[in-house]
């Protein structure tokens, strides 16, 4: 059975519309799945063990479970299978023009393909990881796959995108069932979820990531910010400085400072 839909077979179509758009490159893709492969995704009868994976609860993330070392349902790995395939890869490098693009092999292991947020969910601004877990090359795009059917889109749930130190949300992308976000990753792609309001349906997501050789590999691209990679972890940006101080947030403070320093100098 066909997993993608066809129409997406080409993106070098939209190369244009990834480079131009704001506040970084980014393209939005509805209809992503295949229909028919859609409509027989049961995504609300998916039952994973909450017992592995992990569940964050913190003011900056809130009730987000990923599927990391979990044993992921057969539909989901179908589609985190595809979107790992040589020829998917390709097609990705075709929009962005980054060379020598691939996946990593640590599979739903070091890194969580599935997510999961339920009600009052929130995901602040961040930056992901920079680097492949094995090879330490950069980490230069991420996909990610909206699944909840019938979602409303005032039960937010929607990505944010926001300027480059993430200080700022700048672009909203409404959480429609089906809907692909292919966006760049770089140390200064801050991005993050607005908080789920009066709903009862988990939002489910499919996220992959992927990697470069080049450890230039956004030097083709002209950016609202610097065009490097540097290592980092990955970064979150609380609402207020003085929010970095209580105990449980001193580990947001020291990656967030790590960050701003190697901002600097790179």
């Amino acid at each position: 059975m066909k997993i993608i839909n066809k129409k997406y077979n080409n993106l070098e179509i939209y190369e244009t519309d990834f480079k131009s758009a704001k506040p970084f490159p980014h393209v939005i893709l509805d209809n992503f799945l295949d229909e028919s492969f859609f409509k027989n995704l049961n995504v609300d009868k998916i039952k994973i063990n909450k017992q592995k994976g992990l569940l964050f609860n913190t003011e900056i993330e809130t009730n987000k479970w990923t599927s990391k070392n979990v044993e992921l349902n057969e539909g989901i790995s179908k589609i985190v299978n595809e979107l790992y395939t040589t020829d998917f890869i390709n097609n990705l490098s075709k929009l962005s023009k980054i060379k020598d693009l691939f996946s990593t092999n640590v599979g739903n292991t070091a890194l969580a393909n599935y997510h999961e947020m339920y009600e009052s969910g929130f995901l602040g601004t961040h930056v992901d990881h920079s680097s492949e877990p094995n090879t330490g090359l950069p980490h230069v795009l991420n996909i990610i796959l909206y699944l909840s059917k019938n979602w409303e889109t005032s039960w937010g749930g929607s990505t944010m995108f926001a300027n480059k130190n993430g200080s700022k949300i700048e672009k909203t992308i409404d959480y429609i069932p089906n809907r692909a976000v292919i966006f760049l990753h770089t140390p200064f792609t801050f991005h993050g979820v607005t908080k789920i309001q009066n709903n009862l349906t988990k939002r489910s997501t499919i996220y992959v990531d992927y990697y470069s050789q080049n450890k230039n590999p956004y030097e083709h691209l002209d950016l609202q910010f610097k065009n490097v990679w540097f290592k980092h972890p990955t970064t979150f940006i609380l609402p207020k400085f003085k929010d970095y101080f209580p105990k449980k947030n001193r580990v947001y403070l020291k990656k967030m400072l790590k960050h701003k320093i190697k901002s600097l100098i790179a």
